[in-house]
């Protein structure tokens, strides 16, 4: 009889002590209980959205607000000065291409002639190009048109008779004389390469496309 109650015993304090490990198990898997909110010093309207942040309604007014700020700049020589100043630039330029440029077609035999004593092809057909490029150039820089591509032709123009015709003996200083030679030729090569890097300025027509343009990809 006194075994048969030994028996019990341990069984129940085996059941005990499975029930016991069973128990802490489900707390130690169990989540962790949420915070309570905390109540806002000022109460939104009834009307207020209120939007589920982390399982709490929060109102939208509460939420925090982020601002950023858009600067607009406008390029230096669309402003005033260098407007005014590229357009100087632009018309003295153009009167000094136009004149060559009218003078070498006016004068074609003379310019074929002062073609023909370089290494220079076809001088006879250089003459009417070389013209035409000049005086193309002048009315380019004249509206603004294309300014870009009229320096790079600047930069070609001035830049061939510099190395065709005023430095092709390689001794552009000239004995009794100021200067050297060509020096002309080597201000419109720095003026193109001017043009092709800034374009025409605010006062151009080249403007006028980029300033159509900007506001169709804003519409």
């Amino acid at each position: 009889m006194a075994d048969n109650l030994t028996v019990d015993a341990e069984r129940e304090r085996l059941v005990a002590e499975r029930a016991a490990r069973r128990e802490a198990r489900l707390a130690a898997l169990a989540p962790a209980p949420e915070p309570e909110p905390q109540a806002a010093d000022v109460s939104p309207g009834p009307d207020a959205p209120t939007r589920s942040v982390g399982g709490a309604a929060t109102a939208a007014s509460q939420l925090p607000v982020r601002t950023e700020t858009v600067t607009v700049t406008e390029r230096s020589n669309d402003k005033f000065a260098g407007a005014l100043g590229l357009f100087v630039l632009r018309i003295v330029t153009a009167a000094i291409m136009g004149v060559h440029g009218l003078q070498h077609l006016l004068d074609l035999p003379g310019t074929t002639e002062m073609i023909r004593s370089t290494v220079l092809p076809a001088p006879s057909i250089l003459a009417v190009v070389l013209g035409a490029a000049e005086v193309a150039i002048a009315i380019a820089l004249v509206f603004g048109l294309l300014t870009r591509l009229a320096g790079l032709g600047l930069v070609l123009v001035a830049g061939g008779a510099l190395g065709f015709v005023f430095w092709g003996a390689w001794s552009p200083f000239q004995n009794g004389e100021a200067g050297f030679t060509g020096e002309l030729e080597l201000l419109l090569v720095a003026v193109g390469v001017l043009f092709l890097l800034v374009g025409g300025g605010g006062w151009s027509v080249d403007h006028g496309f980029r300033a159509r343009r900007a506001e169709s990809r804003d519409a």
